[in-house]
């Protein structure tokens, strides 16, 4: 074989090699397929069943009251994909809206009130990460206590009632829109895009999956296990922190009973979403896609006038279905 017939082989076989790719490419990607096509479905049906069902408003009624959820699911997911779990969530985000609105009514400057609001989320999340990162408790437990630890506090910091406040800025981040689109669903989009970038090309993001997959492997290849779930559980604080002065801003109030329930929504959007329950797998794609699926379902009972107790049980017949196809998946 001369030099030519061989050159023309290994173009062959790159050829090859990059078909093969591909087609894992789309085998691996297939549950977005999935999910993709069970939202079109799910958007043809509701909108034959109501008439008010497909129309702008109503969808932009649809990814306005996915932004504080989806932006909460979005740090869950990088949360389980550590092999962690973080059930204070709902509480967080009552927290922070409560400390943005009794800073801004103590006569504090708005940045001063964002800054204060920011570092109790983050504190929160500091506190999970180091009883569940340096004294290795299970997160479930540590979590499930500070999810009432925090909310406790919340309700102490604001005197047991919702309180208004007053901030044109703020105002205008809950209420206002450009080019037609609110401005939470482009706070979400902007952590959407942010959070991909950080997972897929950082060291990093790297690393969450390495821990995630097997922490003593991750160890012991040089990551810092430690220092990396406790930024995690950090960053997933921060989110939470972010989600609560949205709903602060769309209700004009801090409100200790907030976010009540939404660590399981976005539990199940995450695990709709394709995240693996024991760590190491998990797309942020896939998480907007269950949070959409999630929203939509809420929506069209809305629309079609379903009792609020009859949605209870629709969205715990969600969540058994979401766990038991995320345990038959791994």
């Amino acid at each position: 074989m001369n030099t030519s017939d061989k050159a023309i082989s290994l173009k062959q076989a790159g050829a090859s090699s990059s078909l093969v790719s591909k087609l894992i490419g789309l085998v691996s990607s297939s549950y977005l397929v999935k999910l993709t096509i069970a939202c079109m479905a799910l958007i043809a049906v509701l909108s034959f069943a109501s008439p008010y069902f497909f129309t702008f408003t109503n969808f932009k009624d649809i990814l306005l009251g996915t932004a504080v959820i989806g932006i909460i699911s979005f740090g869950m997911t990088m949360v389980l994909i550590s092999d962690g779990i973080d059930l204070s969530v709902g509480s967080v985000v009552a927290f922070c809206s409560v400390i943005l609105c009794v800073s801004l009514n103590a006569g504090f400057g708005l940045p001063m009130a964002l800054a204060l609001t920011f570092v109790g989320a983050i504190t929160v999340g500091l506190f999970n990460g180091f009883f569940v990162s340096v004294l290795n408790i299970n997160p479930f437990i540590i979590t499930l206590g500070s999810m009432s630890l925090v909310r406790g506090i919340a309700y102490i910091i604001i005197g047991g009632q919702p309180k208004p406040f007053d901030s044109d800025i703020i105002r205008f981040v809950g209420s206002g829109s450009f080019l037609g689109v609110p401005i939470p669903i482009y706070v979400m989009l902007i952590v959407l895009v942010g959070l991909s970038f950080m997972m897929k090309y950082t060291q990093f993001g790297r690393n969450v999956y390495a821990i995630g997959n097997n922490q003593e492997t991750a160890r012991l290849s040089g990551i810092n296990v430690i220092k990396t779930r406790i930024l995690v559980y950090c960053i997933m604080g921060l989110l939470a922190g972010l989600a609560g002065i949205l709903l602060a801003a769309q209700t004009y109030a801090g409100i200790p009973a907030a976010g009540n329930g939404y660590e399981l929504d976005a539990l199940t959007a995450v695990i709709l979403g394709g995240t693996s329950l024991k760590g190491g797998e998990g797309r942020l794609a896939g998480t907007l896609l269950g949070t959409l699926i999630v929203a939509l379902v809420l929506n069209g009972q809305n629309m079609l006038g379903v009792p609020y107790f009859y949605q209870l049980v629709s969205k715990g017949a969600i969540i058994i279905f979401a766990m038991t196809v995320a345990m038959k998946r791994n």
